[in-house]
């Protein structure tokens, strides 16, 4: 899958690709939770929001990503703005709804609703380095949320024997 229009570094495959606008109430100091949303404006108390003006909310993925969601298969998540960038993984669920018309989350917790659309972040807002959102305070600045599937990721399994 390609993207006209993209870099080299980005064309790798991916399940889905999100643009957003910074915002200079961009705080991103939420300890379980990364949020966009298609809201142009935001006050600091949303601080888990690292983008607004969104082209796509959880209604809007892309078919075959939400077919990897539910599935319950792991994500690598890129965010990414001018040079800077950030990458952490999640999972999807059956439980997963996706029907919000307006955000995206992508949450450390198990907690299902219609705006979430991964599991078990191994990252959250306050995790994102401040260089990157330092960028994102900045109103004129264009970030992307890049999905990209991670089919080789496994479970950790223990198993138990007796001698």
């Amino acid at each position: 899958m390609k993207h006209k229009g993209m870099s080299n570094e980005i064309m790798k495959e991916y399940l889905d690709l999100i643009t957003f606008r910074g915002h200079c109430n961009i705080m991103a100091l939420h300890r379980n939770t990364i949020e966009i949303t298609k809201d142009p404006e935001i006050s600091k108390k949303a601080d888990c929001i690292i983008g607004v003006n969104a082209s796509k909310s959880c209604d809007d993925l892309k078919l075959e990503l939400k077919n990897w969601i539910h599935s319950g298969r792991w994500m690598e998540f890129e965010i990414k703005t001018g040079t800077d960038s950030f990458t952490f993984e999640g999972r999807g669920s059956a439980g997963l709804e996706l029907t919000d018309s307006k955000e995206i989350v992508l949450r450390r917790s198990d907690y299902l609703s219609g705006r979430t659309a991964a599991l078990h972040c191994s990252h959250s807002a306050s995790d994102i380095p401040r260089n990157l959102i330092a960028s994102l305070q900045d109103p004129r600045a264009v970030g992307r949320l890049i999905i990209r599937p991670l089919p080789q990721r496994k479970e950790n399994s223990f198993f138990w024997s007796l001698p």
